[in-house]
C-alpha cells in the first residue's frame, strides 16, 4: 500500500478534522462522520476509510483523528463502480478517559454519502450482514454480488446516517415476533462497557469471553458463531446493568434489551411483498437477485381443499420485492408453485401443481411456457445443470423432463423405473443427475447422456431437499426416519392430493414419534452411503438442504419450525468436538416458520423460506375464518452472517468465490 502520506493532505477546519483523498476524478463526495458510544461523543479516535473491491483485500484509503464533538470530515474520495465503502473507528477519549478497547464500524451502501454516525448500533448492523466476508487481517473481502448484497442488508438492520434502528427490522413482525431488536440493544450495551460505560470496570470482562482485545473483533466472532458462550455474554450484560434499587427496569439507555438468556445472537429479519406467502425453494441469479414460486397467493383463504395459487417473487440484493404484489409473476398460466424453481445462466424455470413449466429472463418478463414433447403432471423440483441442462422432476407421474442445453422449447420425457414421487433433483459436476423419490425411501442416480443406466440408493423415507458438496458429497434430508409408516399414495395422484394424505400420515402416527422423524444422509459421489441415519431424534421432517462455501450443511426444519446448522465433511472449519454430520445449531424464531428450503447467498448469509405456517388453516374443509388466510408462511427470512459465502447460481455442486 502506498504511504497515507502520498494519498492525503489534512487540513484544519473549523468544523474539525478534515481529510482532502487525492483525487482525479470528477466525481467525488465528502463524508462527515461522527464516532459516539451510548449517545457521548468520542474525542481522539482514529478513524480510517477503506474501500472494498470484488475478490481484493480492503485498502485504506483515508486516516484522520475525531475533535472533542467526536467529528471528522474527509472529502474529494473518489466514486466507485463496483466496490464498498466502509468507516472504522479505534480508540479515543470519553469525557478525557481513554478507551482504547472500543471499535466501530460502519458499512455504506452506494446510496449513503453524506453523514454516518459510528456508534454500537451501527457496527453491530454493519458487522452481521457481512460477516462470512470480514475478518480483521483483510477487512471485507468478497465477491461483487457478495459485497453488494452484504452492503445492502446493513440498511435493514441499521441507519448508519442517523446511527438508529432501520427500518426493516422495526417492522412489525421483525419487531414483536423476533428477538433481533433485543439482541441488538444488548450487545450494544455489552459494546459500551468498553467505550462510555467503562467506568462499570467490565471492559476486559467482555472481551475475555471471546479472547479478543477489541470489540469489533469480538462482534465479528460472535457475528459468524452467535451460538457460542451465549448465556455468559446474558450473564455479564444481567451484572454490568443491575435494577435500580425499586425499578423493574435495568440501568441501560439501549431499550428493549434481552430479559431472558437467547439461545443465540443471531441476527434476522423477514422480508415480505412481491408476492410472497409460502415460498417453496430459493434461488439467487448471477446479479444478486433472489428468486422464488410460491405455494398460494397471499391475502387468500388457501389450502387444500381450494386454492388460489401463488405466483413467482423477486427480490432485489437489499430484500426488497421487485415482482408484482399480490400475485406475484404469474404469467404463462402458472397457478401454484411447489420445490420447483431453479436459474440458469440467463433463465429463471418454475414448475407449478397445475402441470406447467414457466420460464422467465432475468427481468421477470414471460418467455414461456415450455414446450415438451409428451404429457406432463404436477412439478416438483428442478434444477440446472453444469452442461446447460435443465431437468424437472415430474412428481405426479413419476418422470424426469430434460430441456438440452437449456432449450425451453425441446423438452424431453426421460421415464425410468423405479420413480417414485420425484421430489427433487440437483445434478453433479460430472453431470451426474440425483433424484429424490419422496414417495418412497431412495435416490435415483444416473448419468444425465445415458439415463436408462440408472442404480436406487437407499436413504432416509420420503426424501426431500438433495444439496451437493464441493468434494462432490451429496446430503440427502428426509421427512422421516426409517421405520416411520409410509403412507400410500395412488399412483397419478395430484401433489395437493399427496400433501393430504401425508398429513393425515403423518396425524395417525404422532403419539408414537413425539419428537417428530426425518434425518439427513450422506452419499459419496459414486452413490455409497456414507453416513445414514444423521439427525434421528433432533430433526423434525427434514427438507431442502443447501451447502455453503466450505462445505458446512444447512437443512430446513419443517415441522421443528426453523432450520439446522450441521458439521460438513470438512471437521476442521467446525466447533471442537463436532463430526460430519452432526448438530452445530438448530435455529429457531418467532419469525421463522415451516421451513422448506434453506438458501446461502453470495455474502454468507442463510435465507429461509417460510413455507407453511398454521396448518389447520390448510388441511380443513371449513377453516376457522380468522386463520384462514395464515395457512400459507409470511414472507422469507435472512439470517446474517452464519455461513461462508458461495458463488450463485446454484448449477451444479457448490461454488465459493474466487
Amino acid at each position: 500500500m502506498k504511504s497515507l502520506r502520498n494519498l492525503l493532505s489534512i487540513i484544519a477546519l473549523s468544523v474539525g478534522p478534515t481529510v482532502v483523498v487525492s483525487a482525479a476524478s470528477a466525481e467525488t463526495f465528502t463524508l462527515k462522520a461522527s464516532v459516539q458510544t451510548d449517545g457521548k461523543p468520542v474525542g481522539s479516535a482514529e478513524v480510517s476509510l477503506w474501500l472494498a473491491q470484488p475478490g481484493e483485500a480492503s485498502t485504506r484509503l483515508a486516516e484522520a483523528t475525531t475533535n472533542k464533538t467526536g467529528g471528522v470530515v474527509i472529502q474529494d474520495i473518489n466514486e466507485v463502480e463496483d466496490g464498498v465503502f466502509y468507516l472504522r473507528s479505534i480508540g479515543g477519549l470519553v469525557e478525557g478517559v481513554k478507551i482504547p478497547h472500543f471499535e466501530t464500524l460502519a458499512v455504506l451502501n452506494s446510496d449513503q454519502r453524506s453523514n454516518i454516525v459510528l456508534n454500537e448500533l451501527t457496527t453491530i448492523g454493519s458487522i452481521w450482514p457481512v460477516a462470512g466476508m470480514f475478518d480483521m487481517q483483510n477487512g471485507l473481502l468478497g465477491s461483487s454480488n457478495g459485497l453488494l448484497i452484504g452492503s445492502s442488508h446493513v440498511s435493514n438492520l441499521v441507519d448508519v446516517e442517523r446511527g438508529t434502528f432501520g427500518h426493516t427490522v422495526l417492522n412489525g413482525t421483525n419487531l414483536t415476533q423476533s428477538e433481533t431488536v433485543g439482541r441488538m440493544n444488548t450487545l450494544a450495551a455489552l459494546s459500551a462497557l468498553c467505550g462510555a460505560q467503562q467506568k462499570r470496570g467490565l471492559c476486559a470482562d467482555f472481551l475475555a469471553i471471546s479472547g479478543n482485545s477489541s470489540t469489533l473483533d469480538t462482534l465479528v466472532q460472535l457475528a459468524k458463531r452467535p451460538f457460542v458462550k451465549n448465556d455468559d455474554f446474558f450473564n455479564l450484560f444481567t451484572k454490568a446493568y443491575p435494577f435500580p434499587k425499586g425499578e423493574e427496569r435495568r440501568d441501560t439507555d439501549f431499550l428493549p434489551y434481552l430479559s431472558y438468556v437467547p439461545t443465540d445472537f443471531a441476527l434476522m429479519v423477514r422480508l415480505v411483498g412481491g408476492g410472497t406467502y409460502s415460498p417453496g425453494r430459493l434461488m439467487f441469479d448471477d446479479r444478486a437477485q433472489l428468486w422464488s414460486g410460491q405455494n398460494w397467493m397471499p391475502g387468500s383463504q388457501s389450502g387444500l381443499e381450494k386454492a388460489i395459487g401463488g405466483g413467482v417473487t423477486r427480490l432485489d440484493a437489499s430484500g426488497r420485492a421487485l415482482s408484482p404484489p399480490l400475485t406475484g409473476y404469474n404469467d404463462q398460466g402458472l397457478d401454484g408453485i411447489g420445490w420447483g424453481t431453479t436459474v440458469s445462466s440467463d433463465k429463471v424455470w418454475v414448475g407449478t401443481f397445475n402441470k406447467k413449466i414457466g420460464v422467465f429472463d432475468l427481468d421477470g418478463k414471460a418467455l414461456g411456457p415450455a414446450q415438451v414433447n409428451g404429457e406432463i403432471g404436477g412439478i416438483q423440483g428442478l434444477a440446472t445443470a453444469p452442461n446447460g441442462d435443465v431437468w424437472a422432476c415430474d412428481n405426479q407421474l413419476n418422470q424426469m423432463i430434460r430441456f438440452p442445453g437449456g432449450d425451453h422449447t425441446k423438452g424431453e420425457i426421460v421415464k425410468l423405473d423405479g420413480l417414485n414421487r420425484p421430489f427433487a433433483v440437483a445434478v453433479d459436476n460430472d453431470n451426474f443427475v440425483w433424484v429424490s423419490n419422496n414417495g418412497g425411501m431412495t435416490v435415483t442416480r444416473f448419468n444425465g447422456n445415458t439415463p436408462e443406466k440408472f442404480s436406487q440408493i437407499s436413504v432416509g423415507t420420503a426424501p426431500r431437499g438433495i444439496g451437493i458438496d464441493s468434494k462432490g458429497n451429496v446430503w440427502v434430508g428426509a421427512n422421516m426416519s426409517p421405520g416411520y409408516p409410509v403412507p400410500k399414495i395412488p399412483a397419478g395422484a395430484s401433489i395437493i392430493d399427496e400433501f393430504k394424505i401425508s398429513l393425515a400420515n403423518m396425524k395417525k402416527n404422532e403419539k408414537k414419534y413425539p419428537n417428530g422423524s426425518g434425518n439427513l444422509t450422506m452419499l459419496s459421489s459414486k452413490g455409497d452411503v456414507l453416513k445414514a441415519n444423521l439427525l434421528n431424534g433432533q430433526i423434525s421432517a427434514g427438507w431442502g438442504v443447501s451447502i455453503d462455501g466450505q462445505d458446512t450443511v444447512f437443512i430446513g426444519n419443517f415441522f421443528g419450525t426453523g432450520f439446522m446448522q450441521v458439521c460438513g465433511q470438512d471437521q476442521k472449519v467446525c466447533p471442537d468436538g463436532v463430526g460430519t454430520g452432526q448438530l452445530i445449531h438448530a435455529y429457531k424464531s418467532g419469525v421463522l416458520e415451516k421451513t422448506t428450503d434453506i438458501m446461502v447467498d453470495d455474502a454468507g448469509n442463510v435465507w429461509n423460506a417460510n413455507n407453511w405456517n398454521v396448518v389447520s388453516a390448510l388441511v380443513e374443509d371449513n377453516p376457522n375464518r380468522v386463520t384462514a388466510t395464515m395457512g400459507g408462511g409470511d414472507g422469507i427470512v435472512v439470517i446474517y452472517g452464519i455461513a461462508k459465502p458461495v458463488t450463485n447460481p446454484l448449477i451444479g455442486a457448490v461454488r465459493s468465490p474466487g
